[in-house]
């Protein structure tokens, strides 16, 4: 009976799953074996698509460029969103908690696009940092690098995704209980010493989640390398975009999308024995 019930209340969020995630990835992954034409997606059995993602330069760059940037990404925001959640969980804000989570709650309420274009506008060759690196006497001309690169992506992508991080961060802090951080110091224990030996080891599976989840984002977008990056900041997002609403090459963007998620699978994977090999918790 107790089944039942369970299965009962699931069932709606099962469907739900298949009829909008997993049916549509499915149709996807059948169409990177297939072929196309002028006016059709021809379903097939040809590896060919992953072939050509695996020994074409242009395609492997994008791939790797993509992975090795959401690697960037997910450990400069984990960085900074760190103590953050640590001081609004243990640390000197831990009082005012409630208020702080709400303005992090609410950041994410900004349009994504907007914190894009803002970015533009304080890199640009006018922007706030240009302009403040010339009233200085730093550099005589706007940096033309700091917009339309690589380093302009990873720091968007960063700025954007630190209240993401900060959320699973937050809750396994709080899950650290103060009696074995204060039993810790009471045995000769140093602060830092406390931190490495109890709180981190605690807190690690938020770290994990954190950092699959800014990963995961990082390395799939698309629209922060068409705004802030250039030519040679494109990233696998990109090219599954030009191949679906361009070329109309379905089968071939399915295929890098889905060597995509085999390389992010893969990272994650590392990720996850890399902590269970240092002692860590690989889940909140």
């Amino acid at each position: 009976m107790a089944d039942r019930r369970a299965l009962f209340l699931t069932a709606p969020g099962w469907i739900w799953l298949t009829v909008f995630f997993l049916l549509p990835c499915g149709v996807l992954f059948a169409y990177a074996f297939g072929t196309t034409s002028y006016t059709a997606v021809n379903f097939g059995t040809s590896l060919k698509n992953f072939g050509d993602v695996l020994t074409t330069p242009t395609l492997q760059t994008v791939v790797l460029r993509s992975l090795t940037t959401g690697l960037a990404v997910a450990t400069l925001t984990v960085l900074l969103a760190f103590p953050l959640a640590y001081a609004i969980t243990l640390g000197p804000f831990a009082r005012h908690a409630t208020p702080i989570l709400l303005l992090v709650v609410v950041s994410l309420f900004s349009a994504f696009i907007v914190r894009i274009y803002a970015w533009r506008t304080i890199l640009g060759s006018s922007g706030v940092v240009n302009t403040f690196l010339m009233q200085i006497g730093l550099t005589t001309e706007p940096l033309d690098e700091l917009l339309y690169s690589r380093f302009a992506v990873v720091l968007t992508l960063t700025s954007v995704l630190i209240p993401v991080a900060v959320l699973p961060l937050t809750a396994a802090l709080s899950g650290v209980p103060r009696s074995l951080i204060e039993a810790a110091r009471n045995m000769g224990t140093t602060a830092p010493q406390a931190f490495r030996r109890v709180t981190l080891p605690l807190a690690s599976g938020g770290i994990g989640s954190a950092f699959a989840l800014t990963f995961v984002v990082g390395a799939g977008d698309f629209i922060t390398p068409q705004l802030v990056g250039g030519p040679s900041s494109q990233m696998a997002g990109s090219a599954i975009s030009s191949r679906f609403g361009i070329s109309f090459d379905w089968p071939q963007g399915a295929a890098i999308a889905f060597t995509l998620v085999a390389g992010m699978v893969a990272v994650l994977v590392a990720l996850r024995l890399l902590m269970r090999a240092a002692g860590m918790r690989d889940r909140p």
